[in-house]
């Protein structure tokens, strides 16, 4: 190892940070100098001791090193030689010079890497012609924006569109993501979180918990403020509510708003959650619905109401319906305004025939619950399942209050049928195992209840209207439960009465929107309420039914024509006479009275009575000639197709978004 001593700092030091700026930033900079170093101008009699060669010979090669970098540094110039002229060009940005192995100097690209001969007298030319055709150069100045590939829901849809990085705009999207996937306000301050993020954009700013917490309380405002912008371009308004206890054992209550804009496109949008204090009767469930709808302005725009089958929801219906008939605002009268959830109905008729195989589903219930209680259960039904090649499915424990949550555990364990019975043989505390007669009659359950799950599906959507499918789907409840009800097995003969009685509680009479919403369906029109009411009531019930539905339809259209019609001829009349018409009074439609206003003549009745008597009956026709074209039959269905087909009917679409939007 060499030995070098020395009674003060090496020479040099002063210019030591010139050659420490061209180390590696993976070196170590363990020896990197001071700030506080005193330099060899400070203490000129240092003497320097070397007692090691190599150490000498390595100085001096430092030393020579340095010497030559302090000439070229030097501010002074030699005055005896040519001074070189400084390179000016911008075409030296993107080239550096580089000595070929056969000593060739040459230009380089810096960026796609060609080479370019240099010539004496410096021309840049061919350099600046190689800029322009370059691919790989890409000069980004600060207002440039990029090209961003937006990806569609699906694979094959894309959008390109220019973008430009903006810190508010990522801030908003953060917010939105926090909300959405309800993640705490200190997940921006996580390490890797914003490691990620410098990763994605070196611009971005790291963001505190307090500015989160407030950027989602801004983006709240901005969306409340764009929905209430949209609330107020419509005219009626559907709203849902929906309530449920929290673990906290507080009453919420979501109000849902559903409607359809200018361009006949159907919106939903979540408008409160509204905590419920108590007593939980139906006159404070209203005061806090119409709170709520007040703060929204949109408390006379309220067409319909759609709720659970509660009394207390009974009475909120009620008081609603009477305070928006006093102001005139319900069409019909209110006769469409209260409607009963459809899923809702479901839910209470199947629950009651399940009451009736309910010692079928506590074996089940049971079974699935033994299975999942340990770990080495699981393990040995898994193990089970694979030596049997069963489904990769898992089991489902059901809740009791939710039907399709029991069917989903029925149709899961018929599917391991042969498994419980090999875990029955291994598992001695195992037994609550159905019997081949009980997993016959799980079979025929779930085969019965599949037709409820996929109307279920249906009616629950919600980027699509409803009202107009639910009739067909009834028609098929209705004649599944006519045809178990008949049946030899006395278990499903008995399942199936009992949900026949809730369903001639809640359907005797088949609900006017329903039936209204179905006519308007171009593929039904009047064809399903003839083939489906003659199969669910009786023949003189059915007429009368059919009668109802389109007297009703009559009703609500004509509301429409008296809300749409074009202006009477009053208006006309009297521009005419502002006009200042020189003529007798016998030639005008008004007479001048002492009071100075005009008063219509006879002549002029009659023309308005005429006029308007012409606009009735050319806008009656649309109702007419809509019937009178028969259905077009079960198509590719799409809302826009719909639209399409009556928005050549300008009233007509009117009562047409009104029944799309329950």
């Amino acid at each position: 190892m060499s030995n070098v001593s020395c009674s003060g700092p090496l020479p040099l030091l002063a210019d030591e940070d010139q050659y420490l700026d061209h180390r590696s930033p993976f070196e170590s900079t363990e020896f990197q100098s001071s700030a506080d170093t005193p330099t060899m101008e400070n203490n000129p009699n240092v003497v320097l001791e070397i007692n090691d060669e190599d150490a000498r010979d390595a100085l001096n090669a430092t030393f020579a090193g340095a010497e030559e970098a302090n000439a070229a540094n030097n501010d002074e110039p030699d005055p005896f030689s040519k001074r070189k002229r400084k390179k000016t060009s911008v075409s030296w940005e993107h080239f550096r010079e580089v000595t070929l192995d056969n000593g060739t100097i040459m230009h380089e690209c810096i960026h796609c890497g060609e080479k370019v001969k240099k010539f004496k007298d410096g021309t840049t030319t061919p350099m600046n012609r190689h800029i322009k055709d370059c691919s790989k150069l890409q000069v980004v100045h600060k207002s440039q924006l990029k090209l961003n590939v937006l990806h569609g829901k699906s694979d094959c849809s894309s959008a390109i569109q220019n973008w430009k990085f903006d810190n508010s705009r990522m801030r908003e999207v953060i917010s939105h993501m926090i909300m959405v996937h309800e993640l705490p306000f200190n997940f921006v301050e996580y390490d890797l979180f914003n490691v990620v993020m410098k990763e994605a954009n070196p611009a971005f700013n790291k963001i505190s918990r307090a500015s989160i917490r407030q950027d989602c309380i801004s983006s709240y405002e901005i969306g409340r403020k764009r929905i209430q912008k949209l609330l107020n371009t419509v005219n009626r308004v559907s709203i849902t509510t929906d309530m449920w206890t929290s673990i906290q054992n507080i009453h919420y209550m979501v109000v849902t708003c559903h409607f359809v804009d200018s361009d006949f496109k159907l919106h939903k949008c979540i408008l409160n959650f509204v905590d419920i204090p108590p007593p939980y009767s139906g006159v404070r469930i209203y005061d806090c619905l119409f709170k709520c709808l007040k703060e929204w302005k949109i408390e006379t725009k309220v067409s319909t109401l759609t709720v659970d089958n509660a009394r207390t929801n009974d009475v909120v219906a009620l008081k609603l319906k009477e305070n928006l008939n006093l102001q005139k605002n319900l069409a019909i009268n209110g006769s469409l305004f209260h409607v009963r959830c459809c899923a809702h109905i479901l839910n209470l008729l199947v629950q009651d025939g399940l009451l009736q195989i309910k010692d079928i589903i506590h074996n089940v219930r049971e079974s699935v619950k033994h299975v999942t209680a340990s770990p080495g259960r699981l393990h040995l039904f898994g193990e089970l399942s694979k030596q049997l090649q069963k489904s990769k499915k898992h089991l489902i424990l059901d809740v009791s209050t939710r039907w399709n949550a029991t069917y989903a555990m029925l149709s899961s364990a018929l599917e391991f049928k042969e498994v419980f019975e090999n875990y029955a043989d291994r598992e001695s505390s195992y037994n609550t195992l159905p019997s081949a007669d009980d997993w016959k009659k799980v079979e025929d359950v779930c085969s019965f209840l599949a037709l409820f799950n996929e109307a279920t599906k249906i009616i629950s959507g919600s980027e699509y209207p409803t009202s107009n499918l639910f009739l067909s789907e009834l028609y098929g409840i209705k004649e599944a439960l006519d045809e178990v009800a008949s049946d030899e097995d006395d278990s499903m003969k008995c399942m199936a009465e009992e949900m026949k009685k809730k369903f001639d509680k809640y359907w005797g009479s088949c609900n006017l929107l329903i039936s209204i919403a179905s006519i308007l369906d171009p593929r039904y029109k009047l064809e399903l309420l003839d083939f489906s009411f003659k199969a669910m009531y009786p023949k003189d019930k059915a007429v009368e039914e059919i009668e109802l539905a389109k007297n009703c339809l009559r009703e609500l259209f004509n509301e429409y024509v008296e809300t749409y019609k074009e202006p009477n001829v009053v208006s006309s009349g009297s521009e005419n006479v502002g006009s200042g018409s020189s003529g007798s009074g016998s030639g005008s439609s008004f007479i001048a009275s002492r009071f100075g206003k005009g008063i219509k003549t006879g002549s002029a009745k009659y023309d308005q009575h005429i006029r308007t008597i012409g606009c009735i009956e050319s806008v009656k026709s649309e109702l007419t000639t809509y019937l009178d074209e028969g259905s077009a039959g079960i198509v590719s269905y799409t809302y826009e197709w719909r639209v399409g087909s009556l928005g050549k009917r300008i009233l007509f679409a009117k009562p047409a978004a009104f029944s799309v939007n329950v």
